[in-house]
């Protein structure tokens, strides 16, 4: 069981974490104005999974031990950094994000496989919640682990709904940037640069 108390704070800071701006947000933005709500919808499912099996590392205690390990935290460092990175210039490159008027889009499962992977490598998210969540739970209350991972699973949830609003708030946008292609071109680098600055970032954490 949680505290009735405090899971009611839980949730809108939950809400108020999941808005804040980020990789997540940014491809799920991308996606939804490059390919429409369904491509949003698809791409904050994939974040909101991704919440969910971090929860469970922070549940049983796996997200602990990559933070305590100087080896395994730099791999997952390096390997987060690289990727964000590399779909930063992907998007710069290719218009890798928001594709062009006729281009093809981009199937929905890589929509969804891409925007979980942004999320589990990048090792701001499993540290952020090492740190968030075992503040709501209760010693207790009993299981502390099942506590967390009810906290994961309430975030998760609370993701997938308020990102897929957004992707399709977002998709509404869609046809006037098809018919702009400079605006997206614009925008496929600025979200590059987003995402290459927090690759660098990431790059540039400190070992807990």
């Amino acid at each position: 069981m949680l505290d009735l108390q405090l899971f009611l704070l839980f949730i809108p800071v939950a809400a108020l974490f999941t808005l804040a701006p980020g990789p997540d947000s940014i491809m799920l933005l991308g996606r939804a104005l490059g390919q429409g709500r369904m491509a949003g919808v698809a791409a904050a499912t994939g974040c909101a999974l991704g919440i969910l099996i971090t929860s469970v590392l922070v549940a049983a205690g796996l997200s602990a031990v990559v933070a305590a390990s100087e080896t395994l935290f730099l791999a997952l460092r390096a390997v987060g950094a690289v990727y964000l990175v590399w779909v930063g210039i992907q998007a710069i490159r290719r218009h890798g994000l928001i594709p062009l008027k006729g281009a093809a889009p981009l199937p929905l499962k890589r929509v969804f496989v891409s925007s979980l992977t942004v999320n589990l490598l990048n090792p701001k998210v499993a540290v952020f919640m090492l740190a968030f969540l075992p503040q709501y739970a209760r010693p207790a209350l009993g299981n502390l682990g099942m506590q967390i991972f009810l906290l994961g699973a309430t975030y998760a949830l609370i993701t997938v709904v308020l990102m897929s609003l957004m992707g399709v708030g977002a998709a509404r946008l869609r046809d006037f940037l098809q018919a702009r292609p400079s605006v997206i071109k614009w925008l496929n680098i600025g979200a590059g640069a987003a995402f290459i600055a927090s690759g660098l970032k990431v790059a540039s954490m400190k070992h807990l």
